[in-house]
C-alpha cells in the first residue's frame, strides 16, 4: 500500500461535487425558511449573531477534526461528505445571520451564493455589487448558477487536499484541521454579518454571461 497521499484527481467526481453543493443551497434554503415559518419565538436576533458563530464554529471544528482522526486511506472515503456537511453548515450560518440582520425575505438562492462566496474571499462575479453601502442582487440564469458552483467547487477541491493531507498524519492532522476549519467558519461568518447589514436591493436584470474562475 503506498504511503503517497492521493492527488487531487483522485478525490472523487467532480460532477458529484458540484451536484451536491448546488443542493446544499436549495436544502439550506428551504430548510431554514420551514423551520423559521414553524418556529418563529426560534428567530435569531442581532444580538444572537456573535452565539451562532461560535456555535457553528466548534460543531465545524468538532466535524473536520473527528473525521481527520482516520488516518491512511480509511479516511479519504470520508473526506466528501465531510467537506460537504462543513459547507453547508456555513451556508446555514450564514442564512442564519441573514434573518438575525432582518434580511429573510430577501434571502434568494443568488443572495446567499454572493454572500457565501464574498465571505469566503471569493469573487461572487457580477452577482453581486457593492457600492455605497448597498448590495445589488442580480438574478442568474443556470448557466450562471452552474459557473458559481464550479468555482465553488474549485475552492473546496483545495480544502479537500488540505484534508487528505491531514488523513497521513494521525492527531496532529486532526488537531490542524479542526483549528482552520474552525478559523475559516468564524472569519465566514464575521464577514457575511458585515454584509448583512448593508441595504439589499434587487435588480431586475438577469444575469447570464459566463463567469471567470479566479
Amino acid at each position: 500500500m503506498s504511503n503517497e497521499a492521493p492527488r487531487s484527481e483522485e478525490l472523487g467526481d467532480s460532477g458529484a461535487l458540484h451536484s451536491a453543493l448546488n443542493s446544499a443551497f436549495d436544502y439550506v434554503i428551504e430548510n431554514r425558511s420551514d423551520y423559521y415559518r414553524k418556529s418563529p419565538s426560534n428567530l435569531p436576533q442581532l444580538d444572537s449573531v456573535s452565539g451562532l458563530i461560535s456555535s457553528y464554529t466548534r460543531n465545524n471544528a468538532a466535524i473536520s477534526g473527528g473525521a481527520s482522526l482516520i488516518p491512511g486511506p480509511w479516511g479519504m472515503a470520508a473526506v466528501i461528505p465531510e467537506l460537504t456537511l462543513v459547507i453547508r453548515n456555513q451556508i446555514q450560518m450564514v442564512y442564519d445571520i441573514g434573518v438575525a440582520n432582518g434580511k429573510q425575505a430577501q434571502l434568494t438562492k443568488e443572495l446567499l451564493m454572493g454572500i457565501f462566496l464574498t465571505a469566503m474571499g471569493s469573487s461572487a462575479g457580477s452577482l453581486l455589487t457593492i457600492h455605497g453601502g448597498k448590495i445589488l442582487v442580480r438574478r442568474a440564469s443556470l448557466q450562471v448558477i452552474q459557473k458559481i458552483i464550479a468555482m465553488l467547487g474549485g475552492r473546496v477541491t483545495q480544502q479537500v487536499i488540505k484534508s487528505s493531507v491531514s488523513k497521513w498524519l494521525p492527531v496532529v492532522g486532526a488537531g490542524a484541521m479542526a483549528a482552520w476549519t474552525g478559523y475559516m467558519t468564524k472569519n465566514i461568518g464575521e464577514k457575511a454579518n458585515e454584509l448583512f447589514k448593508l441595504e439589499i436591493e434587487d435588480d431586475p436584470q438577469t444575469l447570464d454571461i459566463e463567469l471567470k474562475p479566479e
